[in-house]
């Protein structure tokens, strides 16, 4: 018997050819599902006073009435942001604190006893921004790597409508709370 290569062959193509024309089948589509949980960033924050050192009572020491009507009696501090995460930026306002008011129904100055009251400005009064009892604005405050300062100052002053006579003397002060938003 003689072999013949060419029929061999073509047995063997359609032997592939019908296994190639089988529907080739296979994953059309894959899903998956994300999970997280969104918080919101926050800092530790802390009032200081003008040397860095922690407070929660911005100290003026002894003020005299001619500091008063001089408005030479102003003191610095600041509120430090440090271990920020995840937000850019803090939205600061500065409201009465607890049984606190402000100087008069219009006024920009926090009220206090004795007749006086408290001016709050953003940096300093010689060349900064007076902060509004009456009308609270925010101040933004950007952070950067973590960490924010935001320097400010106060100056005792003779009480809305009042005069450097009718103070009396006597401890003083005047609360306020500072709001704050992280962005």
């Amino acid at each position: 018997m003689e072999f013949k290569p060419t029929i061999f062959a073509l047995s063997v193509l359609g032997l592939v050819s019908a296994t190639a024309s089988a529907t080739i089948t296979g994953t059309s589509s894959v899903s998956a599902t994300f999970n997280t949980t969104i918080e919101a960033g926050t800092c530790s924050a802390q009032v200081q006073n003008a040397s860095g050192a922690p407070t929660s009572q911005i100290n003026f020491g002894d003020v005299f009435k001619s500091d008063l009507a001089n408005k030479t009696r102003e003191e610095a501090f600041k509120i430090a942001f440090t271990g920020c995460a995840g937000v850019s930026s803090a939205a600061i306002r500065a409201t009465t604190g607890a049984g606190g008011s402000c100087s008069s129904a219009s006024s920009l100055n926090f009220g206090a006893n004795n007749n006086t009251a408290f001016e709050l400005w953003n940096g300093d009064s010689a060349t900064g921004t007076q902060l509004s009892c009456k009308s609270p604005q925010t101040e933004t405050v950007t952070i950067s790597s973590g960490t924010a300062t935001y320097n400010l100052s106060s100056r005792i002053v003779v009480a809305d409508g009042k005069t450097v006579a009718d103070v009396t003397t006597g401890s003083v002060t005047s609360p306020v709370t500072f709001l704050v938003t992280y962005q």
